[in-house]
């Protein structure tokens, strides 16, 4: 349901802006910091998730994506998808993101090791290209096993434009 909406969020804010997908975007190293089952207060608790988003699209405006978060309770995933961003105003990006990876750790049972991580964050980028913003992630295995528990976390995150 809250990627259902974010995805509806997203399109609508694309067709009432006129948005503008770039296809010449920077590759990036995005740092996000925050909390792990945000929407579950006793099972919260602080992440780390680290991503590399590459500068080069592979269809229309998708570009890939790899990346790892870590918990603070042993919960671990590592994950491959795509992204897309949408160039909402001058410095005001939405990133729209899915991918699919596995998933381990000791803390809240997401049902299965095999999940799939659907989202969005919305950053200001500065002239220089580096990104400032919040990110909003749903961990689900889409029931394809009977115990489908899903994740959701918050982040802060900080995205370093990678000139190579």
């Amino acid at each position: 349901m809250v990627k259902n909406y974010l995805s509806g969020l997203a399109l609508a804010a694309g067709l009432i802006t006129g948005f503008a997908a770039r296809a010449d975007e920077s590759s990036y190293l995005v740092v996000g910091a925050g909390s792990w089952e945000t929407l579950r207060d006793n099972y919260r608790k602080p992440e780390l998730d680290v991503d590399y988003r590459f500068g080069s699209t592979i269809l229309w405006i998708l570009r890939p994506q790899v990346g790892v978060l870590s918990a603070a309770d042993g919960d671990y995933y590592a994950y491959g998808g795509f992204v897309a961003d949408f160039h909402l105003l001058d410095h005001v990006v939405l990133t729209l993101n899915t991918a699919i990876g596995g998933y381990g750790g000791h803390g809240y049972d997401l049902g299965s090791h095999f999940e799939f991580r659907n989202g969005g964050d919305i950053a200001y980028q500065f002239d220089n290209k580096w990104r400032l913003g919040v990110g909003f992630y749903h961990i689900s295995n889409a029931g394809i096993t009977r115990e489908n528990g899903g994740s959701e976390s918050t982040l802060l995150q900080l995205s370093v434009p990678m000139r190579w």
